[in-house]
Formats: C-alpha cells, sequence, structure tokens
C-alpha cells in the first residue's frame, strides 16, 4: 500500500506539501497536479478509521463541505453534529476548499474512512464522478444546499430563486432601477437558482438587463471588494446592489467603505446569510437569511432515517428564507 512518503517521491514535493494538500491547505496549483497526478498513479488511500470498525456500526458520519469558516455552514453543521449526536455518531468534517480535486480526494478519504454515512455540499462533481467515487461503498447520502443533477439522493435546499425574488422586489418598489447582482460562479448550483430570481425579477417589472450590473465570480471576500469597485466606478452606478452571500456581502460593504461611500444614502446594499451582519451598520441591513438550523435537522433526519432501513426514492425538500426586515419600515 502507497504512502504519504510514496506521494510526495513521486510528485517531486515534500511529506509536508502531501499532507497540506491532504488536508486541504494553501499549495502552488502545480504542485496539486503533480500531487494529484500521484495519487492516482499510486491509488493512494488514507485509512486511518478503518480498521476493525466495519465488525459493528462505525459510529461515524462524514461531512464534507467547500470551507469550513463560511458562518452559514458552520451553523448547519452545528444543528446536524447536535442531532446525529443524540443517536451516537459524530462527525468527521472535511474541507476541500472549492477545488475539484481535492472535492475528489476528500470525497474519497471519507468514503474509505469507515463512515456509516455522508452529508455532502457539493460544487464540482458531476452525476458520474459522484457514482464512479460512492457505486463500491453504499453508504447513504444526504445533499445540502445544492443538486447534483442525475444524483438521486435527498436533498435538501432553499427556495433560492424565491428568496432573490423578494429581495428584488422590496428594491423596486422602493423605486430602483439599476439593480446590481453578486452572484457564485454561473456553474454552481445556487449561484444558477439565485440568478433566476434575479432575471425573473427585472422581466416581471419591464427592467432591462445591463451584463455590467451582474458579477458571477467565486463565492469570496475578493469578489464583493472588487464588484463594489466595479460597479461604483461605471458612468451609470446602481443604485441597488444584491450581494448572495456572507462572504461576497461583508466584501462589498468594506469595498463601499474604502470608496468613502454610505449605505444606504450613496447605495442600497441588500445581503445574503447571517443576522449578526444586519448590525455592522447604522440602518440595519436587509438580509436574506437561510434557516441554518432547519436545514441541519433536516440533514440529519433525513440520513437517520437511511440509516434506519428506509429505501425510499430521494427526497428533495425545500425550505423557505426569512427576508429581514419581515415588514418594511
Amino acid at each position: 500500500m502507497a504512502t504519504i512518503k510514496d506521494v510526495a517521491l513521486k510528485a517531486g514535493v515534500s511529506m509536508a506539501t502531501v499532507s497540506k494538500y491532504l488536508n486541504g491547505g494553501n499549495v502552488r496549483q502545480a504542485h496539486k497536479e503533480k500531487i494529484r497526478s500521484a495519487i492516482e498513479e499510486l491509488q493512494y488511500r488514507v485509512n486511518p478509521f478503518a480498521r476493525g470498525l466495519k465488525a459493528q456500526r462505525s459510529p461515524y458520519i462524514g461531512v464534507l463541505l467547500p470551507e469550513i469558516d463560511v458562518p452559514f455552514y458552520g451553523n448547519v453543521v452545528s444543528a446536524l453534529e447536535k442531532v446525529l449526536r443524540e443517536d451516537g455518531f459524530h462527525c468527521i468534517m472535511s474541507s476541500y476548499s472549492s477545488d475539484h480535486g481535492l472535492e475528489r480526494d476528500h470525497l474519497q478519504f471519507l468514503l474509505s474512512s469507515g463512515i456509516e454515512g455522508l452529508v455532502y455540499i457539493p460544487e464540482h462533481l458531476t452525476a458520474e464522478e459522484f457514482y464512479e467515487l460512492t457505486s463500491r461503498y453504499r453508504i447513504p447520502t444526504v445533499l445540502v444546499d445544492r443538486m447534483i443533477q442525475g444524483v438521486d439522493a435527498d436533498c435538501v435546499l432553499v427556495n433560492n430563486a424565491e428568496a432573490v425574488q423578494e429581495a428584488m422586489e422590496r428594491l423596486i418598489k422602493k423605486g430602483h432601477k439599476r439593480i446590481a447582482f453578486v452572484a457564485g460562479p454561473q456553474p454552481m448550483f445556487t449561484a444558477k437558482e439565485r440568478m433566476v430570481g434575479y432575471f425573473r425579477s427585472l422581466s416581471d417589472h419591464g427592467i432591462l438587463y445591463d451584463e455590467a450590473l451582474l458579477v458571477n465570480q467565486p463565492t469570496t471576500f475578493a469578489t464583493g471588494y472588487q464588484s463594489a469597485q466595479k460597479f461604483m466606478n461605471l458612468p451609470n452606478p446602481p443604485t441597488a446592489i444584491v450581494a448572495t452571500n456572507y462572504d461576497m456581502t461583508l466584501g462589498l460593504i468594506s469595498g463601499l467603505r474604502d470608496m468613502e461611500l454610505h449605505i444606504p444614502e450613496d447605495v442600497q446594499v441588500f445581503g445574503f446569510d447571517s443576522i449578526e451582519l444586519r448590525t455592522v451598520l447604522r440602518t440595519p441591513l436587509p438580509i436574506v437569511h437561510q434557516p441554518e438550523e432547519e436545514i441541519g435537522k433536516t440533514a440529519a433526519k433525513y440520513l437517520l432515517d437511511r440509516l434506519r432501513g428506509f429505501a425510499g426514492e430521494g427526497r428533495i425538500t425545500r425550505l423557505n428564507c426569512t427576508v429581514y426586515p419581515k415588514a418594511d419600515a
């Protein structure tokens, strides 16, 4: 069986670099590709928990998510863990840093680690890749926040398009016509659904779409910050901006502040995720809040159902978001 040392030698990097890669740390792209190639060629598999666990029910549930430090994911996992602990399970968490190769590798790691079930927030994997990696394990899986088209699994989602439409309706009713939109990359499931809400609102109110008012970039602080610069330096800047996750909202606010622009006097911002963001500004920020605790509890319930023998088709649950303030002042 290949070891980390074998992978490091094959890839021409240090063992520390391989370890950092496997644990989701920052590794240069060139090194990532060499390590990934070495892992595939050597068929390297990390399996620290499997010894002896399958003689009885494993107490471990794998949790695979894009980022470990995003408040939305943390709150979902906290609620998930609370329910699973009551049934005697412990979570093994792994973050793939929104990297396609790491997503594959960390999914394989969790599957081979003796887990009894998997809660998974996917980003890049296709149905073909998912089944290629999971078919031999037959582990119950619940997808959270995003679906993989073509995968028959339980899914816990929110009404993304409807939530964005409600935010847009609030802005349009207040007279805003030039509304910019900061979304994730177009292939991302949630980004696509949230853009549907944006485009539908523009169409419903006869507002012409302006491509200069749309950003599709990684869901990061930097994307929000750079969007502020891009939008507000346009010859005809927007009067309102909708950001569709916590990091992008925070980056957007910071970017506007550095431009010495005031919210909402110079431009209105509508945020996404994390109620705490409402208190950042003198005037409370309007925000779309996802039902994080309910998402986590529902995912745990679906997984426990499967572990207790439920064998029906995949269930898809869509939960409603709450738009704050709940009523316009």
